[in-house]
């Protein structure tokens, strides 16, 4: 019996799927993830197997990430030893201030080497026509280094107007570092960067996109939005740069708004985002800054209103644990009364649907404001997934019909607040590069509450009997966008 090219193709097709299976059993721990990718593979021939290639193969462990890990640790002990028994003390000092949450703050500081600090101004930003005039207000009186790093970055008339003062901070002796995804700004012509560069501004992409890092640069993505001017204000939050993400009055009438929120941080706490933004610069670009005083926040005292207590958590492929996903679960365990959840994408792990019932059912509050429609289909199906079985337990879920809520934040019990890049999604955990910051106030996190009440003004909120009884199709639709929603 001759054998045909088809018959080569065929069997070749099959060695190669049963290899991609042995894979997935062996690569993924969780199961909803290996099962996900088994679905792709098997029910999408050739295309799900070249997705799992590009998307599917884990590199956690890969070479350029081990060297980022090592010398991510290298920093980190160098920062905790200036640090580390003032750390401790603090903790120890602040034990009855921060009430319940002691835990994860002993936590986050062992797993992170993240200290807690106590003297620090924040001011909250609400939307890109908050965040931008004060930004490049600080940006304008920079005297020693700005550093930035950003996920988009778009050359409109907000990212030309940045352009523009860096340019000139540059020209007057500023430092100016700037990290940006190579991904998330695909559409930044190069001609600009190269402007940039010409003046002396340092602009360096995050593991550049190119044929031998095609498919891992693809898959984990620098979702960070970092400002630190002088080592003494710093900004990170949801808000990218580009015109779409600042709502002008004259916006047409079907116009989308886009609710977002960040943080300006003054003092203290500024000093492990400086040690963040040098880690990431130093894997960008081959350079070994380390941490000195001339880069660590010069705060002044600070008025006794203005001590405020945080740390900063960050996490993503090159660090030993989830730690974003570790204190948002600490955090719920912690919780006695109520939880406010906003989110743009909301995919939670089997982890954290555990904990959120388990908190619910335990008498506390729980409510999700997520929006009505997502940027994404099947994010969006995926997201609608979960909501019947949370409902059933009781967690309220109000979506958001003004415009797009990019809203990344979490109020628990009206005194722990955390904000930043990470989203409610398997991606955030554990693919994409996050930071976010854990706020022990109760102050701030009324200014969290009262924008969360004002939003779920602007929502309708979901009725279980209601969503119960969606259509057998739009079911199953969430149903085949969930089975995936592990590697979205």
């Amino acid at each position: 019996m001759s054998i045909t090219w088809l018959s080569i193709v065929y069997y070749a097709y099959w060695v190669i799927l049963i290899y991609v299976t042995l894979q997935i059993i062996h690569q993924y721990t969780i199961s909803s993830r290996a099962s996900a990718w088994l679905f792709t593979v098997y029910i999408f021939p050739v295309v799900g197997v070249i997705l799992y290639f590009i998307f599917g193969v884990k590199r956690r462990k890969r070479k350029m990430f081990e060297q980022k890990l090592s010398a991510n640790q290298k920093s980190l002990e160098a920062y905790q030893a200036k640090f580390a028994t003032e750390s401790r003390e603090v903790i120890q000092q602040h034990k009855d201030q921060l009430k319940q949450f002691h835990g994860l703050t002993k936590m986050v500081y062992r797993d992170a080497s993240s200290r807690l600090t106590i003297k620090n101004k924040l001011t909250l930003l609400e939307n890109g026509e908050q965040k931008f005039p004060q930004l490049f207000k600080d940006i304008s009186q920079a005297k020693q280094t700005i550093h930035l790093e950003y996920y988009i970055f778009k050359f409109d008339d907000i990212g030309g107007q940045l352009v523009s003062l860096l340019i000139e901070r540059a020209k007057a002796g500023v430092e100016v570092r700037f990290i940006y995804d190579d991904y998330g700004c695909l559409g930044l012509n190069n001609s600009v960067l190269q402007r940039m560069r010409s003046y002396g501004i340092e602009a360096w992409p995050f593991a550049e996109i190119n044929l031998f890092a095609f498919t891992e640069r693809l898959n984990y993505r620098n979702h960070r939005k970092i400002v630190i001017i002088d080592g003494e204000i710093a900004y990170l939050g949801g808000i990218n740069v580009g015109d779409e993400y600042v709502n002008k009055e004259d916006v047409e009438p079907n116009g989308l708004f886009w609710r977002d929120s960040h943080l300006k941080i003054e003092g203290q706490g500024v000093s492990y985002l400086q040690n963040i933004f040098l880690n990431d610069w130093n894997f960008c670009t081959g350079q070994d800054i380390e941490i000195e005083e001339a880069l660590l926040p010069h705060y002044k005292d600070l008025p006794a209103a203005d001590n405020k207590m945080l740390q900063v958590v960050s996490s993503g492929p090159d660090s030993p644990q989830p730690t974003i996903l570790f204190s948002i679960l600490q955090a719920i365990h912690s919780a006695k009364s109520e939880i406010l959840i906003t989110t743009p994408y909301f995919i939670p792990n089997p982890s954290l649907i555990k904990a959120l019932k388990i908190a619910v059912i335990s008498g506390v509050s729980v409510k999700i404001l997520v929006p009505r429609q997502s940027d994404s289909w099947v994010v969006n199906k995926a997201s609608q997934s979960y909501y019947f079985e949370l409902l059933q337990t009781g967690i309220e879920f109000y979506q958001y019909t003004k415009g797009f809520v990019h809203v990344k934040t979490m109020v628990v019990d009206g005194f722990l607040s955390i904000m930043g890049t990470a989203n409610f999604d398997e991606r955030s955990f554990e693919l994409n590069f996050e930071v976010n910051v854990l706020i022990y106030d109760n102050d701030f996190a009324e200014q969290l509450r009262k924008s969360f009440t004002q939003d779920m003004n602007d929502s309708t909120q979901l009725d279980y009997k209601t969503w119960k009884k969606r259509s057998a199709f739009k079911i199953f639709t969430e149903k085949v966008a969930r089975l995936i929603s592990p590697i979205l």
